[in-house]
């Protein structure tokens, strides 16, 4: 289907839709009424099965637009159908909304102009301001000025309360974390170059424009944030629960393939604090590479025969120089990512549970926020039946100081659910030993060994 067929767009509109023509409309009547010429621009709409009922009238809301339609017959998921719709696409710039974006008059005139200015960002993020009921009329009545940025019921759920202060724009460094394809745009090159949505997601939401934007990420592309290029959340009926469960399901298999500290958080923490999060881990994994802290080659030495096995997590620095046997695993943040090395911080691991001997931790724990480092006990501790958490006597401005003191402390605390036990290891350190409770009277082999 086609409105308008002459000239030859800037840009293309790349829009999925599933049984909600009443959103659509809405939206496409806010296209239709946008600054930027309607010869410039085109809408690629791409309806994702269902039924057709409401789907005419929704798009005769488009009148006047170079507007396209793609119909799948069956359901395909949200992945399929965007890179359906890429491929009708002809424009060498594309802006991704979905069919509840209800775009503010400017928005396509500022994506565009963006993407003209020479050393401008690859990618551009839009804002978007959820609302429910209390703004639904000024939407109806087509009154922007009345929907307010932030308010009881909405603003862009993305950020804090206060938006996005212009002064504090760091977040910027991890953009993909937040790029939803709801109001973004990059150039037709870029995307083809990155792959592409991941159709492997099929029908489960959530996530598919996460991992896209990871990639594009990856391919050296910088991100740009404009809180004036504004759409409109339109309220819509939402699983809420059946969304998170299949969006945590889709982060922990994205976690597999990309076993970094950047998926393992998002599959933990979303919005705003996952973000201060990862900045912040980013920071400290570079402080502890810089000085070669949490060095894992005394660990070894002192360490591994006192194990009750080889298949052992190591987390710390060095393990090349520490001649481990090939059924170790590690979490090396000064060695490359590869089949046996993961730069995770152990909150959430794509690692069977009971699958492992033991997990160390040397002095890298204490790099962990007191949550964090609660959840990688507990994470360890369904990969392995004890976890050894090692003080040496290394130190850093980002780390935990330790003393006899504060580690009598943490034994305590911890013991209020495992069996923990404190040793002095000559020639390496502390070591906080931590397995699940006692079934029966004794003390460990381990801390027999390092008293002795």
């Amino acid at each position: 289907m086609s409105l308008q067929t002459t000239g030859a767009p800037e840009l293309s509109v790349v829009m999925p839709t599933f049984q909600d023509p009443h959103c659509l409309e809405l939206t496409l009547r806010a296209l239709a009424r946008q600054t930027l010429s309607p010869d410039r621009f085109e809408v690629v709409v791409v309806r994702d099965g269902g039924s057709p009922d409401g789907y005419p009238e929704a798009l005769a809301a488009g009148a006047g637009l170079r507007l396209r339609l793609v119909e799948s017959a069956e359901r395909r998921g949200r992945s399929a159908i965007r890179n359906e719709g890429v491929r009708h696409a002809t424009a060498p710039l594309l802006v991704f909304l979905d069919a509840d974006s209800w775009a503010l008059p400017d928005l396509l005139e500022r994506h565009l102009a963006h993407h003209r200015v020479p050393g401008n960002p690859e990618v551009l993020i839009g804002r978007r301001d959820d609302i429910g009921l209390a703004h639904l009329g000024a939407v109806l009545r087509d009154d922007p000025a009345a929907i307010p940025r932030l308010s009881p019921h909405g603003g862009d759920m993305r950020f804090p309360p206060a938006g996005v202060p212009d002064d504090r724009r760091d977040w910027l460094e991890v953009a993909w974390t937040v790029a939803y394809t709801h109001n973004i745009s990059l150039s037709r090159e870029l995307f083809d170059r990155a792959g592409g949505f991941r159709e492997e997601f099929a029908l489960s939401y959530g996530m598919e424009d996460i991992e896209l934007f990871y990639r594009v990420d990856r391919e050296g592309a910088a991100f740009g944030y404009d809180d004036e290029a504004r759409v409109v959340h339109l309220p819509h009926h939402r699983n809420m629960g059946r969304n998170w469960m299949e969006m945590m399901a889709n982060t922990r298999s994205i976690t597999a393939v990309y076993p970094c500290l950047e998926w393992e958080f998002l599959s933990v923490i979303v919005g705003p604090e996952a973000v201060r999060r990862i900045m912040l881990y980013r920071s400290l994994v570079r402080a502890c590479v810089e000085r070669s802290t949490c060095a894992i080659g005394p660990a070894v030495a002192h360490l591994a025969d006192r194990l009750p096995g080889d298949r052992t997590l190591w987390v710390g620095t060095g393990s090349a120089d520490a001649k481990l046997p090939d059924s170790a695993l590690t979490f090396d943040y000064a060695a490359p990512v590869g089949p046996t090395n993961f730069h995770l911080i152990g909150l959430a691991p794509p690692i069977p549970p009971g699958s492992l001997d033991a997990v160390v931790s040397v002095d890298f724990w204490r790099y962990l926020l007191w949550p964090e480092l609660c959840q990688f006990v507990n994470s360890s501790l369904l990969l392995a039946g004890e976890v050894h958490l090692v003080a040496t006597g290394a130190d850093a401005p980002e780390m935990s100081p330790v003393d006899d003191t504060s580690l009598a402390y943490l034994r305590r605390s911890l013991a209020a659910e495992f069996t923990v036990d404190l040793a002095e290891v000559a020639g390496l350190g502390s070591v906080l030993s931590l397995r699940p409770p006692r079934d029966a009277g004794g003390t460990p082999a381990f801390v027999e060994a390092a008293a002795g």
